[in-house]
Order: structure tokens, then sequence, then C-alpha cells
């Protein structure tokens, strides 16, 4: 692959770090898969992030597997989206039913909490393999 190929989003937009978040926990709750399966293609998509050219030491890369329970900022801030979205707004979006099991009910929080977490400081080492 010729450098010119490889030119993406870290060189286009000047930032100095990036967050790639991996949901393997979604992954579990929405596939037929073990939760050891779900990490397991985790694994795999850090490498194709790291293949695309994303530089190691510029991008901050988790699962949330492994970050969730390391961090009582992260779980805090899962708490205040909680708070503020309503069952009824969140069945509305994702069209859960009333079949659906709670951790695809409770998981959008979990998804948009990094979005809204400018206090806190990403550890650039935390999920290194």
């Amino acid at each position: 692959m010729s450098e010119d190929t490889k030119m993406g989003l870290q060189d286009l937009i000047p930032v100095p770090q990036s967050f790639c978040k991996l949901t393997d926990d979604e992954k579990y709750l929405w596939k037929d898969l073990t939760v050891e399966k779900a990490y397991q293609y985790t694994i795999e998509n850090v490498k194709d992030l790291i293949a695309l050219g994303f530089d190691v030491n510029k991008t901050f890369i988790f699962s949330d597997l492994d970050y969730l329970g390391t961090s009582p900022e992260f779980y805090k801030n899962i708490l205040r989206v909680q708070k503020h979205v309503t069952f009824n707004q969140v069945k509305g979006i994702f069209g859960f039913t009333d079949s659906d099991c709670i951790g695809k009910i409770s998981f959008p929080a979990i998804q948009a909490a990094p979005s809204f977490w400018y206090t806190h400081h990403f550890q650039a080492d935390s999920f290194k393999r």
C-alpha cells in the first residue's frame, strides 16, 4: 500500500489523539456469540485499525469489556446518560420490543457515554496488546 492510500483521518484532521471504542459487548448482545468470541473479534478489529494506518501512539483504542470495569469515571458517565434518556425514547429510536433482553435496552447509554466524556483523560496505554 502506498503512503498516499494510507492517508487517513488522523492525517487530515490534526488532533492530538483519536479514540476508537470497540463494542464487543454490543456484538455479544445482538449476535449469537459467546462473550469470548465477541472479544476475539475485537482483537481482530484492533489489528484492522492498525493495518489501516491508525498511529498507535496517537490512538486510544478500547474495548468495552476491558475498559468499563476499570474506569469509575466511564461508569459514572454511563449513569448520567441513563438518567437523562427514557425507556420510551430508546424504544422509539431503536425499535426495541418487550422481548428484547435488558442488555440491549441499556446499551445505548454505554454507546453514547464516551461522546460526552470531555472531562476524563484517557490513558494512552490502557489497551495495548
